[in-house]
């Protein structure tokens, strides 16, 4: 059973050197950039935790496997370490997703900028990086749906290896069924990942094209 989420996450990079200051339009949305990336401050901080989170729980599972019924102690103990490294990366995934939700204000700033902005092209422009943002948080939020929804089908297979009632079989299904929905939280953090870097990228060429325009 595999439970690593972040493999490669990507974040929004901030790179506003050359903007000019004062009231442009260029300069409005480079401060709203700033406001989102600073208060990604905790979806970034999290990161390194979270993986090692993950990488100890997934050690303990292996270590749970080769063990039997039979050594119910140690078993017990270790389900519990096991569930208690779930709780925590559930813990770090929540303030994860506060961090990201907490940038939709921010991100409808850009919408009250395109009513200000009197040039078509650079309506296009911020439409553009707008709509990018949205359609990472978008994506974001499948990545956490899909994810505690593995989380919960993790935690009905670390009490079923202590359930004395729960046979071979019904463990392997839950297995597989597990690695199932990993490989759609795989897919969805890969829809996430192309989502930033796409956001990135429109950044870089709005504030591009807003420097030529303001000369």
């Amino acid at each position: 059973m595999k439970i690593s989420k972040y493999i490669l996450i990507c974040s929004i990079i901030l790179l506003l050197a050359g903007c000019n200051f004062g009231d442009s339009t260029e300069q409005k949305l480079s401060t709203i950039l700033t406001e989102i990336y600073d208060l990604e401050a905790d979806y970034r901080d999290v990161q390194e935790e979270l993986a090692d989170t993950e990488s100890k729980e997934q050690a303990n599972f292996q270590q749970m496997m080769e063990l039997t019924k039979d050594q119910k102690e140690e078993l017990t103990t270790m389900v519990e370490d096991t569930a208690t490294l779930l709780k925590t990366r559930l813990a770090l995934v929540e303030k994860e997703a506060a961090s990201i939700k907490s940038t939709s204000e921010s991100i409808k700033q850009i919408s009250s900028l395109v009513s200000e902005t009197k040039e078509a092209s650079e309506k296009e422009s911020l439409k553009e990086i707008e709509t990018s943002l949205n359609e990472r948080i978008k994506a974001y939020e499948e990545v956490t749906t899909n994810y505690n929804e593995l989380a919960n089908m993790q935690q009905e297979l670390y009490k079923m290896l202590v359930d004395e009632s729960a046979d071979v079989t019904t463990i392997q299904e839950q297995v597989k069924e597990v690695n199932l929905h990993n490989e759609l939280v795989q897919q969805s953090v890969q829809k996430f990942n192309d989502a930033t870097i796409r956001v990135n990228e429109v950044k870089e060429e709005v504030l591009t094209s807003l420097q030529k325009d303001a000369k």
